[in-house]
């Protein structure tokens, strides 16, 4: 069961007292509880609906091959099915089916791939952007330009990165976003942290919304962007000084 709450801290502290368990992942915004007596998983999550109503609910299944048996199940019963393609969703990539009662309510037949550092996205849509591409700080930009590990994304588009780029960062156009990634970035977990002109420039939110729904499952955005580190008097490059 996952619920929509106004405080995930407050909510973490009462379930916390009312199962007698912590949760098994507790991350800004999220928490999913594992409780053994009575077997139940229970998630809560901020910023995705109304407080105290229900953001879906789900049948967990240990294989690939019993969600297809069951999804198949469902159908032949006469209940609306969709398949969805695997990508990643709450701090894990899924496998899963979708089915809705006739008051709306969602459930999904899923599976758990591999747990995950990004949240990805919502199960039932909306996700906020600090979810989606959490914000990172000066300092974790600064390392990862030094972590050959991590993949720095320049997503100015229109000419940005030939006037004011950050140093070590690779220039992705607005066009063929997956064709890019599977190119420079590779592995769908590496850690990837991207940077626009500006705080009000789209370009890494773009960017960074398809990697996500091409299943990137680790990928921050630096909000304050080449006019953020300007500020702080680092440095930058130029088409001719690059």
């Amino acid at each position: 069961m996952s619920l929509n709450v106004a405080d995930v801290e407050a909510s973490v502290e009462f379930y916390t007292k009312l199962f007698g368990v912590e949760p098994v992942k507790h991350r800004p915004g999220y928490a999913n509880f594992i409780v053994a007596d009575p077997p139940m998983k229970l998630i809560v999550i901020e910023d995705e609906g109304v407080p105290g109503s229900i953001n879906h609910v789900g049948i967990e299944f240990e294989t690939s091959e019993e969600v297809a048996t069951e999804t198949e199940r469902a159908a032949e019963a006469g209940l609306p099915v969709q398949v969805d393609d695997p990508h990643t969703c709450c701090f894990a990539t899924q496998e899963k089916a979708w089915t809705q009662d006739s008051d709306g309510v969602l459930w999904e037949l899923y599976t758990v791939v591999a747990e995950t550092e990004g949240f990805g996205a919502s199960p039932s849509g909306g996700t906020p952007l600090h979810k989606t591409l959490p914000p990172i700080d000066l300092d974790e930009l600064r390392e990862g330009l030094d972590n050959p590990d991590v993949v720095i994304i320049d997503a100015q588009g229109n000419g940005g990165f030939e006037e004011a780029h950050i140093e070590g960062a690779l220039n992705f156009g607005l066009e063929n976003v997956a064709a890019q990634a599977a190119e420079a970035i590779g592995d769908l977990n590496r850690r990837v942290l991207l940077y626009c002109t500006d705080s009000d420039c789209l370009g890494a939110e773009f960017i960074g919304t398809q990697l996500v729904e091409a299943g990137y499952t680790n990928v921050g955005r630096f909000v304050d962007g080449v006019a953020g580190w300007r500020d702080v008097g680092m440095p930058v490059a130029t088409s001719e000084t690059s």
